[in-house]
């Protein structure tokens, strides 16, 4: 009898450990969508881009305030006049899901952002690390940091140029 019990106990156990969903995983579904939000970025796809989010998704990019993923979308494409090339380096790109104590998916990116500024061709290589959480295979949330000096010393640079290009004229 006290066999059967043990046996009984150690089923339970296992039973009741291979029924929890996985807390860390570099592969699920809502990677696939993390990886389809930055190639329809690197491709200017807006329509397929702004699909990954949810209605209501909040967005917060070096900001506590939040903005709606069609305002950063207008941000992306008004910033990105000023470049002839960007994309994210197909080195060193990382992405990991988890799912935290209060039940939440979340999925990290990490990635090395290069772009060339028009006129300039002065190069850009930026660290970019976003957070981006999930319901529904939908992003609800997302917080994006990056360091914009090198971005804003580039086009001061760029402007500098043009006036003083006007001014010899």
């Amino acid at each position: 009898m006290k066999k059967l019990i043990l046996f009984a106990f150690t089923l339970a156990i296992l039973v009741a450990c291979t029924n929890q969903p996985a807390r860390y995983t570099t592969t699920s579904p809502e990677i696939d969508v993390t990886k389809a939000l930055v190639k329809d970025y690197q491709d200017g796809n807006w329509q397929s881009w702004i699909s990954h989010y949810a209605d209501t998704a909040k967005v917060h990019h070096n900001s506590l305030t939040a903005i709606t993923p069609q305002q950063l979308e207008s941000n992306f494409k008004e910033t990105l006049t000023n470049y002839s090339s960007y994309h994210f380096s197909d080195k060193d790109l990382f992405y990991e899901m988890i799912i935290d104590d209060k039940n939440e998916t979340w999925v990290y990116f990490w990635g090395t952002w290069e772009a060339k500024v028009n006129e300039t061709n002065k190069e850009l290589v930026m660290p970019v690390h976003i957070a981006l959480k999930f319901i529904n295979n939908k992003i609800v949330e997302e917080y994006g940091y990056y360091d914009t000096s090198s971005i804003t010393a580039a086009l001061i640079e760029k402007t500098v140029a043009k006036v003083n290009e006007v001014a010899t004229e």
